[in-house]
């Protein structure tokens, strides 16, 4: 019987990967045919010396901006880092990945719950790259359960809420954004290396093929497996469902910190743009897990939004941000709480990017005066103790 199951799964990936891509309007999907079905591999192999005294890494910049006005600000936290023309050249293809993990469960609002990427930083990131010249922005997710994602939503009830806005884009710059569910529009994988027993990672081929990457995750701490959940792990909402099931469990088995490095060293993220309107603390990453919505207005007196091209240093900064008072904090301050991240300690020891804070710039707010003690979560996951047989 196992081996009639084992059988059946083998058989349903291989129709999936065959499955030919239809391109709805309804959806807005680009109408672009794929001659190749064929799952491309990955040969960079290299990884970086580990240790913090062998990482060579340069200097990162990362802008802090704290305000009222949502889009503005984001505006503001890509200029500060060199504007968006530094990241996306005319005629490129950019795949954003907001945070949608709720975006289509009703009854509540996941925007102000903290739960989402707000609808206003979404679409200042995406009018940013239209500005740049892009060819076309796709902002997509890969929705692990069996519901559709709600691009749309009743404003301050449901759903992503972004849908309007999008369409403003598109009525003043063209038809050059969309909004898709990745398990619907993936025609291929590409495999890339794992460090863990999986060996290699699948990853949708209209991520692994666009010519620039983005996330755009919310603020928010989370649970065990990680104390928080920022713009590293958001890539995690790429990952297909139909191979590691559903919350991606086989990526959890195979060593979750190690995967989330291995699908950025892939990806290479070009920006990652936080959200901090709305936030969570606790146990996220949503109210159904027990995380609780926090107005950052009402702790930092604005709104916050941090950027950055370097998505470890961007993580790091922003882990700082919330992470005032946590114990037990390291020796060195210069690592200070991103240190006992597991994933940002992996990623760092791994050449991906700084957690050093004196190999990062900060550019706009002074981070201290920011500083918070968010609630962590109570199930003991942080802190993440250093382990040498499993960097």
């Amino acid at each position: 019987m196992y081996r009639v199951k084992k059988i059946f799964k083998i058989l349903f990936a291989c129709l999936f990967l065959f499955k030919s891509s239809r391109l709805s309007a309804e959806s807005g999907v680009y109408a672009e045919k794929f001659s190749s079905v064929s799952l491309a591999l990955e040969k960079k192999t290299g990884v970086a010396a580990e240790g913090r005294a062998e990482n060579k890494a340069v200097a990162s910049e990362v802008s802090l901006v704290r305000g009222k006005d949502l889009y503005a600000l984001t505006r503001d936290a890509i200029d500060l880092i060199g504007g968006m023309k530094s990241i996306v050249r005319p005629k490129e293809r950019v795949f954003i990945k907001p945070n949608y993990i709720t975006g289509g469960l009703d009854g509540h609002d996941p925007v102000t719950s903290g739960e989402i990427s707000h609808p206003l930083v979404v679409a200042a990131v995406a009018e940013e790259c239209l500005r740049a010249g892009a060819k076309e922005v796709i902002i997509g997710e890969w929705a692990e359960r069996p519901l559709k994602i709600n691009f749309a939503g009743r404003e301050g009830k449901e759903g992503a809420q972004v849908r309007r806005l999008v369409d403003l884009l598109n009525k003043k710059y063209g038809q050059r954004v969309y909004l898709i569910n990745l398990m619907d529009y993936t025609t291929h994988f590409k495999l890339v290396p794992s460090k863990t027993k999986l060996r290699f990672l699948a990853i949708p081929n209209i991520v692994a093929e666009a010519d620039v990457i983005i996330s755009i995750p919310s603020l928010k701490t989370h649970h065990k497996p990680s104390p928080v959940s920022l713009g590293m792990k958001n890539f995690m909402g790429i990952m297909p469902s139909i191979f590691y099931g559903e919350p991606r469990h086989k990526l959890h088995e195979a060593g979750l910190h190690q995967v989330i490095v291995d699908i950025n060293k892939a990806l290479k993220p070009d920006l990652v743009v936080v959200d901090g309107s709305f936030g969570m603390e606790g146990r996220g990453a949503s109210l159904y897990l027990g995380g609780k919505p926090v107005d950052v207005t009402s702790r930092a007196g604005g709104f916050i939004v941090i950027a950055g091209k370097d998505p470890v240093a961007t993580d790091a900064t922003a882990t700082r941000l919330i992470t005032k008072n946590w114990q037990p904090a390291p020796e060195d301050p210069d690592l200070g709480t991103p240190w006992y991240v597991h994933h940002l300690r992996m990623a760092y020891r791994q050449g991906l990017g700084n957690i050093d804070s004196s190999r990062i710039s900060v550019k706009g707010e002074v981070p201290e005066d920011l500083s918070m003690n968010w609630e962590k979560s109570d199930d003991g996951v942080y802190p993440e103790l250093p382990s040498d047989e499993n960097r």
